[in-house]
């Protein structure tokens, strides 16, 4: 085995438990111990939730306290980043829209709205944004982003010309959009709509049957949700010639991936792919000898398109063995079709209640790199 003199440590959040922050913190402690050793630490995110944080530091952005509304309509202190010399935004879809802000009983996205998300959008153009960065993971709502659009100025209508309150279970009624209250400022700003998953809009791979049940709704929830999706997906094809049908991630964030694309004319990117762009992430994995990736859960979703799945397949191309360590794995060594992928090494079995693994992440993270140590000989190195 060729000797290990640089590591890459490139991780997702452990979500619930860990940022990706913390995880390099957490696995580059063990390695630092190990001083002929040369640790390149770069957190990472796909678009899911932290993706600001991960990307503030890139564009000289700062933290911007704001109070907006939860999905709920309550009032919250979140936060977004503001670079004024890049006069760029950068927005985590989920810091108000976010499934972490409700309990349990509270998660239904028949009665959710991303609106607080729209109110953020609006500060950061009040601030002379002219770019406006957005990942789009870990939403509460399936809306299609017509509450982020109402705080822009965009009504929704029944077939009585009545505005509708925009939450998910409304969509189906919608007859008629009214765009004439829409901030004129909305057309001179570039959004970029960092998606972490495929989804299309509508239909069985859509966000309402794949995502809404574990954001609260029931199976005949979920068909109305559905249905409210093609509903509007017909409206906005109609009065602005924008067929959401086929759109890569129109699904991500409840359906707001489609309703960036229509109504705020944004690109829907691949989170990773941008990210790693963003950073140069091909420049680290050249010169290093060990990449070390990770994220909560490893499994079949993983490999079509987020992050670690794209790490895998740029150290299979520059045949650099990589280590995935993980919170829980679906997924083993040999379900991966990758000629480098050195190991999977998950914290906890699938039933580990979360609790639990929020007490045990750290020390469990502690004794898998012990294993990586062991795996490489980095033991022999000079201490």
């Amino acid at each position: 085995m060729k000797r290990v003199k640089n590591i890459l440590i490139a991780p997702d959040k452990f979500k619930f438990t860990l940022s990706a922050n913390e995880v390099v913190e957490h696995v580059s402690s063990v390695l630092e111990y190990h001083k002929d050793v040369n640790i390149y630490k770069i957190p990472l995110a796909d678009g899911g939730e932290g993706t600001s944080v991960i990307l503030s530091d890139f564009f000289n952005a700062k933290k911007v306290d704001i109070l907006v509304n939860n999905p709920l309509l309550k009032k919250i202190n979140t936060y977004y980043f503001f670079s004024e010399e890049n006069k760029t935004a950068i927005i985590d879809f989920s810091s108000a829209s976010g499934l972490q802000l409700l309990t349990k009983n509270e998660q239904n996205p028949m009665f959710t709205t991303s609106y607080g998300s729209g109110e953020i959008i609006l500060d950061a153009i009040k601030k002379s944004a002219n770019k406006i960065i957005i990942g789009l993971g870990g939403s509460a709502t399936n809306d299609f982003g017509i509450g982020a659009a109402n705080a822009l100025g965009y009504r929704f209508l029944d077939d009585n010309g009545e505005e509708l309150l925009p939450i998910g279970k409304n969509m189906i009624y919608v007859s008629d959009i009214d765009d004439s209250s829409v901030i004129t400022s909305l057309n001179d700003v570039e959004f970029i709509s960092l998606c972490d998953v495929e989804n299309v809009l509508f239909g069985k791979k859509g966000a309402a049957h794949i995502f809404a049940k574990q954001k609260g709704a029931s199976n005949s929830e979920i068909d109305c949700l559905d249905r409210g999706l093609q509903n509007i997906s017909n409206i906005v094809k109609n009065k602005y010639t924008k067929d959401t049908s086929y759109v890569i991630g129109g699904g991500a964030a409840g359906g707001f991936g489609a309703g960036a694309f229509t109504l705020l004319n944004a690109s829907l990117k691949k989170g990773s792919d941008f990210i790693f762009d963003t950073i140069n992430i091909d420049d680290y994995i050249k010169n290093c000898d060990l990449i070390i990736t990770g994220e909560g859960k490893f499994d079949a979703q993983s490999l079509d398109g987020k992050l670690v799945g794209q790490l895998i397949k740029k150290a299979d191309f520059y045949k650099k063995p990589i280590v995935i360590v993980c919170g829980i794995s679906e997924l083993k060594k040999e379900d991966v079709n990758s000629k480098y992928l050195h190991s999977v090494l998950p914290l906890f079995k699938e039933d580990v209640d979360i609790e639990f693994a929020k007490k045990n992440t750290k020390q469990m993270l502690f004794k898998r790199i012990a294993e990586v140590v062991a795996d490489f000989n980095l033991d022999n190195l000079k201490r």
